[in-house]
């Protein structure tokens, strides 16, 4: 286990280099040195602008990434959406499992025509019908049973927007944290650069440098342009999909994420793999998906059963004795075996649909976990080797180079590749740290538990395994309350 810090301790030996680098006192008039104003100005404007911009996120406060988490299990609408989907659906197996609605019917009877004979005839009579049906044995718990499974379905649904929620958000997260090291790293860049043309044009002037050598201090300088303002938009588009997922405005002030400061693990994969499969919430949906299917298809083979028919009428024959009949009846089915039979294989190939994406999700959850193994793997090693042997030996060539030119043993080229070779080296070690980062919390959201990218009480969710309990916690996470 090692620890990491892009934070690195080489901004104060850039310091140290800037001080070597400062000028004679002599200076010459811009008609002299080569100077181009344009260039540095341009690069001030860009710079400032990108720092303006990060400074003004909350007035230059950090934000944690526990408390984006928060805001986001609070305030996301598509988890609300979700929540709210499971609240509607606990309704489902109550309605599912009641009886058909009776029917009522008013009955009159009459011996002759065109005269009304009621009280005259024996056999004309007035009188209501109320017919009720009773579904076959088996069909009610069936169809409360499908319902059951709706609800369970929405709720796998919601724990599994929830983890994907934190992912993207963490995800962007240490993205944001990079590209503000970034241009911290570019910024101290641009100083070095700014001293080392400032002394190429003192040289020049007095006979001692090339104009070659101003010019391509002017071009490094010039190219900072590109990066500074790839970084600010990159900045900005990560700060809106932030606030997307938080629920605040686009342009909404976020603040600077905390420094890349995390403790590097090797993850134990032989273990971290089956938990995967075992824990993922996508599995758990692809899973319930199957289950639902299963009571599909048993509900449509006890569809095939007749169903009771029971009705009670009475009848009023005027001044005569009223009269009652009780039938008792059943459903014949006789039409509808054919579709039936139809729409049980129909149902049988969705299930078996189901089960062929069931496997090809644990595959796709196996490499995802796997991939994001390979590159914490990869991190880690290249973090030790920037951080313990590449940054440090550029910096010393840096200042090997730096003692040299003072003497005039080293050309000016030669300079300006180190301080690009540093830039480089430095900005990489940023974004290995990062992308270890979010390749540990991709197997966090599979894992549904920290393994110290996100804070352990992010993945803390109630266990919705009955109705009572999805009713219960769901309806605090659409109400915005605590879980």
């Amino acid at each position: 286990m090692i620890r990491l810090s892009t934070r690195l301790q080489t901004a104060g030996s850039v310091v140290c280099l800037l001080a070597v680098l400062s000028p004679a006192p002599s200076r010459v008039s811009a008609q002299e040195a080569p100077a181009h104003p344009v260039i540095s100005a341009t690069l001030d404007e860009t710079l400032a602008a990108a720092r303006l911009s990060t400074s003004t996120s909350a007035a230059n406060d950090s934000v944690a990434l526990a408390t984006l988490i928060d805001e986001l299990l609070r305030t996301n609408q598509e988890l609300k959406a979700a929540s709210t989907r499971v609240v509607a659906a606990t309704s489902r197996p109550d309605r599912a499992e009641s009886l058909p609605d009776p029917s009522l019917a008013l009955v009159y009877r009459n011996v002759g025509f065109p005269e009304f004979t009621l009280g005259d005839e024996m056999m004309t009579m007035l009188g209501v019908r109320v017919t009720q049906a009773l579904p076959a044995s088996g069909k009610r718990p069936q169809r409360r049973l499908v319902a059951e499974q709706d609800v369970e379905m929405a709720a796998a649904m919601v724990e599994s927007t929830r983890r994907r929620l934190i992912q993207e958000v963490a995800t962007a997260y240490y993205e944001l944290a990079y590209v503000h090291e970034a241009i911290d790293i570019v910024g101290q860049t641009r100083e070095l650069l700014l001293d080392l043309e400032e002394t190429a044009e003192t040289r020049y002037a007095v006979g001692d440098g090339l104009q070659q050598d101003v010019l391509k201090g002017q071009v490094e300088i010039s190219t900072l342009l590109n990066r500074i303002v790839q970084l600010d938009q990159q900045r900005a588009s990560l700060e809106a999909r932030i606030n997307r997922l938080v629920g605040r405005k686009t342009g909404a002030p976020l603040g600077r994420p905390e420094a890349l400061d995390l403790e590097l693990n090797d993850i134990p994969i032989a273990a971290v793999l089956p938990e995967a499969t075992r824990s993922s919430a996508i599995l758990a949906a692809r899973a319930q998906r199957i289950e639902q299917q299963h009571a599909a298809v048993e509900l449509v083979r006890t569809d095939r059963r007749p169903d009771l028919m029971l009705s009670g009428a009475y009848m009023n024959r005027g001044g005569l004795p009223g009269l009652w009949e009780l039938n008792i009846g059943f459903t014949l089915p006789i039409r509808k075996s054919g579709n039936q039979d139809l729409e049980i294989e129909e149902n049988l190939q969705e299930l078996d649909a189901r089960r062929s994406e069931h496997v090809d999700a644990i595959q796709a959850v196996e490499l995802v976990v796997h991939d994001s193994y390979l590159r914490t793997d990869r991190a880690i090693r290249l973090t030790r080797l920037y951080r313990d042997a590449i940054v440090p030996q550029a910096l010393l060539s840096l200042e090997s180079m730096m003692a040299g030119y003072g003497v005039g043993k080293v050309d000016f080229p030669a300079v300006l590749d180190s301080v690009v070779t540093l830039l480089t080296y430095r900005i990489e070690l940023a974004r290995e740290a990062a992308s270890y980062a979010k390749a540990v919390v991709r197997i966090e959201e599979h894992l549904g538990r920290s393994l110290g990218a996100t804070p352990s009480e992010s993945w803390q969710a109630p266990p919705l395994t009955t109705n009572t309990d999805v009713a219960g916690a769901v309806t605090a996470w659409a109400a915005g309350g605590e879980r």
